[in-house]
C-alpha cells in the first residue's frame, strides 16, 4: 500500500471523537493527504429516540439539524486541526455506520478514521459497535483510535497468522507509520496436545512436539515476509504459545506499543489461527490505537 492520500475521519461532535480528529489531522499532515471530516445525523424510528428529544426532534426540520451540526463540526475542525492541512466537513444522514463506509467508497477514501468511544446515547450510536460495524463491514482500511497522543507512531505489532489478509495489515501499517519499529508477532497453539496428555506421553514428547510447531512457525514466517521490503528498519520477531486474543493485548502492553495492526480474516486451515475471531476482542482489549484491514476481494453490500 502506497501512504493515504484521502483519510476519512468521522465525528459524533463528542469531546471524545477528537482524539480521532487529531490524529486523523497528524496524519494528514505526515503524508500530505486530503482530509475529510464527517458526521452522520440519524433518521432514527421514533421510539428509538430519547423520551426528553422527541419533541425537539420531532419539531426540527431535517435541514435544520444539518445545518446546525455541520457548524458544530466545522468548529471542532477549527479547533482541532492545526496547520496548513487541506480539509473539508461534510454532514450525511441516514445509519451511522451505514453513510460512513458509503461515504468512504465515495470519495474514494484510503482509511477511515474513528475513535474507540464517543457520545453516550440510547443504544450507544457511536460507542465502540459503530467503530466495530465499519471494521467488520467496510473495506476501507480502518484506524480506531484510543490515545490522546498525536505524535508518529514509533512502535507498531503486527499479529500474524500467515494469510494474505495479515500481510495486507503488515504491508499497510509500513505505509502509514514509516519510522516505526515493528513487533511481527505469531501466536500458536498446540493442537492435540490434550490428546498428548491423555495418552500419558512423557514430558520429552511433548517439549518436542512445541519445539516441532515452533520451528515451523518461524520458517512460515520467514517465507511469509519473502518480497516485502522493510528498509533499514528495526524489525522484532516474536513467538509466542497460547490463545491470540488473549495474547495479543498482552503483548501489546509489554512492548509499550502504539499501534496494533492486523487483518481481519484469516487462515483457516491448521495449524494456523484464525485472526478474523479475534480481532473484534483485539479491538476492545489492546490499549492502544488499532489498525484493521480487510483482504482486498471483500465487499459489504450496503442496505
Amino acid at each position: 500500500m502506497i501512504p493515504p492520500k484521502t483519510i476519512l475521519a468521522a465525528s459524533d461532535l463528542s469531546e471524545k471523537s477528537v482524539v480521532a480528529l487529531r490524529r486523523a489531522a497528524q496524519l494528514a499532515r505526515e503524508h500530505n493527504a486530503r482530509l475529510k471530516l464527517l458526521h452522520v445525523v440519524e433518521a432514527l424510528p421514533q421510539e428509538e429516540i430519547p423520551a426528553p428529544l422527541r419533541v425537539l426532534v420531532a419539531a426540527s426540520p431535517l435541514q435544520q439539524l444539518t445545518d446546525t451540526a455541520r457548524e458544530r463540526l466545522e468548529r471542532q475542525a477549527e479547533r482541532v486541526v492545526e496547520g496548513e492541512i487541506a480539509y473539508d466537513c461534510r454532514v450525511e444522514t441516514g445509519k451511522d455506520f451505514v453513510a460512513i463506509i458509503r461515504a468512504a467508497r465515495q470519495m474514494p477514501a484510503d482509511l477511515i478514521v474513528i475513535a474507540a468511544h464517543g457520545s453516550h446515547s440510547l443504544r450507544d450510536l457511536f460507542l465502540g459497535t459503530t467503530a466495530e460495524k465499519i471494521v467488520r463491514k467496510g473495506e476501507v482500511p480502518v484506524l480506531v483510535v484510543k490515545n490522546r497522543s498525536v505524535a508518529p507512531y514509533r512502535r507498531v505489532l503486527v499479529p500474524t497468522d500467515f494469510s494474505d489478509a495479515a500481510r495486507q495489515a503488515l504491508t499497510t501499517a509500513l505505509a502509514l507509520a514509516p519510522e516505526a519499529h515493528l513487533d511481527l508477532l505469531h501466536v500458536y497453539e498446540l493442537w492435540g496436545e490434550g490428546r498428548l496428555s491423555l495418552a500419558d506421553s512423557s514430558e520429552e514428547t511433548r517439549e518436542k512436539y512445541h519445539r516441532l510447531v515452533r520451528d515451523g512457525a518461524e520458517a512460515a514466517m520467514t517465507e511469509w515476509l519473502r518480497g516485502i521490503d522493510f528498509g533499514s528498519r528495526q524489525i522484532d520477531r516474536h513467538f509466542r504459545y497460547g490463545h491470540p486474543g488473549a495474547l495479543i493485548p498482552q503483548i501489546a502492553r509489554e512492548l509499550a506499543t502504539d499501534l496494533v495492526a492486523m487483518g481481519t480474516a484469516g487462515r483457516s486451515g491448521l495449524p494456523y489461527i484464525l485472526l478474523g475471531s479475534v480481532a473484534e476482542h483485539v479491538l476492545r482489549e489492546a490499549p492502544c490505537d488499532v489498525l484493521t484491514v480487510r483482504p482486498t476481494d471483500f465487499r459489504f453490500e450496503l442496505p
